[in-house]
């Protein structure tokens, strides 16, 4: 005969991180073991939830778990009292049932009861979920979860929700419930929030390959593609500056113009301050720039592009091209095989000026 333990001490067990993460799987895994001990189980699931089933907890990989929907804290309270003799209470998309679940938790852990939660510990703005802040601080155990980041492949750290394929609006309602179709797993880097009201313009860092290899030339290209545009162009690593007036000149003309350019007339590893470089800051500005790759078309530009595409690449920036520009007298211009190979091994578009 099975004897009960009238002795139980509760325990609040969190389970949390980004869409994709695993943690309905987890949430699974733990209260199928708990079944095998013969412990009395019950499992709740937001009625809000309809992704998979109306019935059940079903992880992104179709593991699947039955449960009841309910909506708030009194339906999870209304079936409880039908089940005295509850050990152990599983909770699925726990930051749905709102703040009225930490005062549920707390009560049933200091009844005796093992409580475990899963859910989303950022919203869609990567901001703290609530109630999950405030289930974590309470909890004996958390377990923060990983996905992995669906544009580079690196450790996720918040859902990117995606409305028409594009970024959602800062503004936009907190609860949308999806899966594959309305978010992805994203890492700091590719997590992008847009805002309605926004100013900001485009930030285009123009990095040659040498100091003579065309900036200005490519500006102008760019111009002449987008005369309706306002712009500024500046030479902002010329002289020695700090990194906060650096800051704040493109931080005010990023909200001033439709496009900023910004001339590399030095090497991006060379330091600004200390031993802060100039791609260490061209790295603050990654969710809202890109990186420009110019060369003079001339004989045995081979290397130095790669070495170049590699430096930037390296610093996870944004490739927006590459432009290749004319010649100076009495050079010779690259063959465009080898052009075309550059292109090939770095897929990347290219445009002769």
């Amino acid at each position: 005969m099975y004897l009960k333990n009238s002795d139980n001490v509760g325990r609040l067990e969190v389970i949390c991180g980004s869409m994709f993460s695993g943690k309905s799987e987890e949430l699974i895994r733990r209260l199928r073991r708990v079944t095998y001990t013969k412990q009395n189980t019950i499992v709740f699931k937001h009625a809000i939830d309809k992704r998979y089933g109306d019935k059940g907890i079903f992880s992104h990989s179709k593991d699947s778990i039955e449960a009841f929907p309910a909506s708030n804290i009194q339906d999870m309270e209304n079936i409880l009292k039908n089940h005295p003799d509850v050990e152990v209470i599983g909770i699925d998309e726990v930051q749905f049932f709102g703040n009225d679940v930490v005062e549920f938790c707390k009560k049933y852990v200091d009844l005796g009861k093992r409580i475990i939660v899963a859910g989303l510990d950022l919203d869609f703005k990567a901001e703290p979920f609530h109630p999950m802040p405030e289930l974590m601080c309470i909890a004996d155990t958390v377990d923060k979860l990983k996905a992995i980041c669906m544009v580079c492949g690196k450790e996720a750290h918040s859902s990117q929700r995606l409305i028409n394929g594009e970024p959602a609006f800062r503004d936009d309602p907190i609860v949308m419930v999806g899966a594959s179709e309305n978010y992805e797993a994203r890492c700091r880097r590719h997590h992008i929030i847009r805002d309605r009201d926004s100013r900001l313009g485009k930030i285009y860092f123009l990095y040659g390959t040498d100091i003579n290899a065309g900036k200005e030339e490519v500006e102008n290209y760019i111009l002449s593609k987008n005369s309706n545009l306002t712009y500024k162009s500046i030479k902002i690593f010329e002289q020695n500056s700090s990194v906060i007036e650096l800051r704040n000149l493109v931080n005010e003309y990023n909200k001033e113009y439709d496009i900023l350019f910004i001339r590399i007339v030095r090497s991006p590893l060379m330091p600004i301050q200390g031993d802060y470089t100039i791609i260490d800051f061209m790295s603050e500005y990654r969710k809202n720039s890109e990186v420009i790759l110019i060369s003079r078309n001339r004989k045995g530009l081979i290397n130095e592009v790669l070495i170049s595409y590699e430096t930037i690449k390296k610093a996870d920036l944004n490739i927006h091209d590459i432009y290749y520009t004319k010649t100076r007298e009495n050079e010779e211009s690259e063959k465009e095989e080898v052009l075309q190979n550059i292109n090939e091994i770095l897929k990347i578009n290219a445009t002769k000026i």
